[in-house]
């Protein structure tokens, strides 16, 4: 909550440089400011504080903490279960799930009238017995361990983990403080995690293991997923192409499966969200964009839901430097229903292939 106010404060004090700039006759400069501010805010995000924050949620509810401790002590997550700590920022008792060998945790605290879900990284700000001294013990050494492919995925995984888990915590509490009864699972958002290396080629699992063959290519277009013996499994196909070969959306594309029609996939931008949408006989997945993970270095992530169910999570990074590899894309997949693999690695190949036409 204090950065966002922060990110906002700079936003409001660079609009008004801008202005004050054109007021005296330079307008140049005040442009360029202005496009500054505007970048402020896109990166900061538009709306209510929770629709624009991944990393922190706040609800305001009466629940006690210990309540809500009692709901949520057995549930299995990605950062094991919750016990209870203190944080140096929040009153009284927190709930905390982590840390994870990142020092990803999940804590959820009482601030006023207010509870606040927030995803944190400086261990030093929780207080805890001695007995609970052996949850932060064993964490990676980022000076003492060569950061791969793997590796990258490991840590940026679990950051991407961590705001889904906040988001269905978010709601789980929200819908308690209605009055109602959600449902709560024995393992909440607990995945399989897979990544794709664009300098191999190969779809991996947590082990490094080669689990599918992918290839990619904007220009020609291709998209296509193979099983280890070079079998093609799936592809995607766009329709239709303008002059300059670049393709048309509008027209949407065709996924096959094992050399059959599988299904139809096609844009979407509905009331501020967008993504992409695919047609099956198995039922409708919807591939929808969300905020930037930066905490991650993950600037292109999709949720992939099924007839509204969450499947999986989709990660895409940047070009990053690894001493292993040189310079690659290192995408994610986090796995919540393994039955549909293969149709998560065709969606990650189709649309980081895809997104490619913007960097033309």
């Amino acid at each position: 909550m204090k950065q966002d106010r922060l990110v906002t404060l700079i936003g409001v004090l660079t609009v008004v440089t801008a202005l004050l700039a054109m007021s005296v006759g330079r307008f140049i400069m005040g442009g360029v400011i202005l496009l500054l501010a505007f970048g402020i805010f896109w990166n900061r995000g538009f709306g209510k504080f929770n629709d624009r924050s991944l990393y922190e949620k706040i609800i305001r509810t009466d629940i006690p903490v210990s309540d809500l401790y009692r709901v949520f002590r057995n549930m299995e997550t990605p950062l094991g279960k919750a016990w209870i700590g203190k944080h140096k920022g929040f009153e009284g008792d927190s709930i905390i799930f982590g840390p994870s060998p990142y020092k990803d945790c999940v804590i959820i605290s009482r601030k006023g009238k207010n509870l606040d879900i927030k995803h944190i990284t400086l261990i030093d700000n929780i207080i805890r017995a001695q007995e609970d001294e052996y949850r932060f013990r064993g964490f990676v050494d980022p000076a003492e361990t060569e950061v791969t492919p793997v590796q990258y995925a490991r840590f940026a995984g679990l950051k991407l983990a961590s705001v889904v888990m906040i988001k269905h915590l978010m709601e789980m509490i929200e819908e308690m403080a209605a009055g109602g009864h959600p449902q709560i699972p024995s393992r909440l958002d607990v995945y399989e995690f897979y990544y794709h290396n664009s300098s191999e080629g190969f779809f991996r699992n947590s082990d490094g293991d080669d689990i599918l063959e992918v290839k990619s290519s904007y220009h020609p277009f291709e998209a296509r997923v193979l099983d280890t013996d070079g079998n093609e499994m799936a592809a995607v196909i766009p329709r239709s192409f303008n002059a300059k070969g670049i393709i048309n959306d509008s027209a949407g594309f065709d996924m096959t499966a094992d050399g059959s029609h599988f299904g139809e996939i096609t844009v979407f931008k509905e009331n501020g969200i967008e993504g992409f949408m695919l047609d099956t006989d198995a039922g409708r997945f919807t591939a929808t964009i969300f905020p930037a993970c930066m905490r991650a270095n993950i600037s292109c992530n999709y949720l992939v839901e099924k007839d509204g169910e969450l499947k999986a999570v989709i990660g895409g990074s940047p070009n990053i430097l690894f001493e292993s590899s040189g310079y690659c894309q290192n995408d994610l997949v986090l796995s919540y229903d393994e039955d549909y693999l293969v149709l998560y690695a065709a969606l990650e190949i189709f649309i980081m292939t895809h997104n490619k036409k913007f960097l033309k």
